[in-house]
């Protein structure tokens, strides 16, 4: 069949042949009453969507029906008699032109809006060569993924993990290929927060004056980068065994009894006993300071007037044994020379023929030297 156009058609309908049924009344009732009907209506319906969802507009003419309304009828009377009018459907012919004189049909490509979106222009789905850069446009050269700065490694003394932003430029990973997607976190190293610990530092070497003292230093970390701190220093022991200088004498053996103290100088037999000494008891000594001397006589005079014993003691305790034992006896010392050899700017003393000078027995008299740090 020949195609046809609606604009180029007319429909051509007879009026139908309607019956009216009223009650059973006699002819002289009826005589004043006729039916009345109205034109029939009549519609041609074409498809909406003539292109199919196809981007090429290669449309032909549609094919379309014609649907005609059954005409309104009433059926009149003087009386107003209660009478139903029943008709057929409508008969129409439709008077068109040849189809040479038919318009080439035009198409149009209507899109739904979205809900919730801007007026913009609708955009055409992408054709096969066409090459898709992000989702919902075509497009040159997208699907590129981008990536974010390094942040802070999250170890600051030895290995850690840094991390960044990896994300594909249309906003969907999927638009972007997943076998080049560049890695989000990496290893890292930071050795910036590594720190040295450091312990206390030891006694001064000097047992008076200039010495060196040191303190163990070492990394708690993998690896200290700082500049790591000193593990030797100079000092000076400058405490009070340095410049002290006595002898302390008892009148017993175990340094009890009576007991006085006798400074840096020479004191003869009359001078002793001025302070109160009695010579012929001295039976235990103590030599104050680490670089005082004592020198014990047996005379009063020094030894000057007559030949007698003469005893050497260096910085220590003595009893009587220990008395004894550097020459001193019969519990008998009758003068003393108290005086300082050496110190600081010195030599220390080592005592007689080189013993420990300290104590009766080797002890140290004192409790622990005081420390000063250059």
């Amino acid at each position: 069949t020949q195609p046809v156009c609606e604009q180029d058609c007319e429909p051509k309908c007879h009026r139908p042949n309607c019956q009216t049924r009223c009650p059973k009344l006699g002819e002289d009732q009826l005589s004043g009453c006729h039916v009345q009907c109205a034109p029939p209506q009549c519609r041609m319906y074409c498809p909406k969507d003539i292109c199919e969802g196809r981007k090429t507009l290669d449309c032909q003419t549609p094919k379309c029906a014609t649907r005609c309304e059954k005409p309104q009828c009433r059926f009149l009377c003087n009386d107003g008699l209660k009478c139903k009018t029943v008709c057929p459907d409508p008969v129409c012919d439709w008077k068109c032109k040849k189809p040479q004189a038919c318009p080439k049909p035009e198409c149009k490509m209507v899109c739904e809006k979205p809900p919730d979106c801007d007026d913009e222009k609708p955009t055409l789905p992408p054709a096969g060569d066409d090459i898709v850069g992000s989702r919902g446009k075509a497009g040159f050269g997208s699907g590129q993924w981008e990536t974010g700065s390094w942040q802070q490694c999250s170890a600051v003394c030895g290995t850690g993990q840094q991390q960044r932003t990896v994300k594909c430029a249309s906003g969907y990973d999927e638009d972007c290929p997943a076998s080049a997607k560049p890695q989000s976190s990496r290893e890292c190293t930071d050795y910036s927060g590594c720190q040295y610990a450091v312990g206390q530092w030891s006694q001064c070497s000097g047992r008076c004056g200039e010495g060196t003292q040191t303190r163990p230093v070492h990394c708690a970390g993998a690896k200290c980068t700082q500049e790591k701190p000193a593990t030797e220093q100079k000092c000076v022991h400058d405490g009070k065994e340095c410049h002290e200088c006595n002898a302390v004498v008892y009148g017993g053996p175990n340094f009890d009894g009576w007991s006085l103290v006798f400074g840096p100088g020479k004191w003869n037999n009359a001078d002793m006993e001025v302070k109160g000494a009695k010579c012929d008891d001295i039976s235990s000594m103590k030599v104050m300071g680490l670089y005082c001397h004592v020198t014990a006589f047996e005379f009063g005079d020094f030894n000057k007037a007559h030949h007698g014993w003469k005893a050497e003691f260096g910085p220590g305790e003595y009893d009587l044994k220990g008395l004894t034992s550097r020459g001193a006896q019969d519990n008998d010392i009758s003068s003393l020379i108290v005086e300082k050899r050496g110190g600081p700017s010195g030599q220390h003393y080592a005592g007689m023929n080189g013993t420990n000078p300290f104590g009766r027995n080797g002890t140290n008299p004192f409790n622990g030297p005081r420390i000063r740090l250059v």
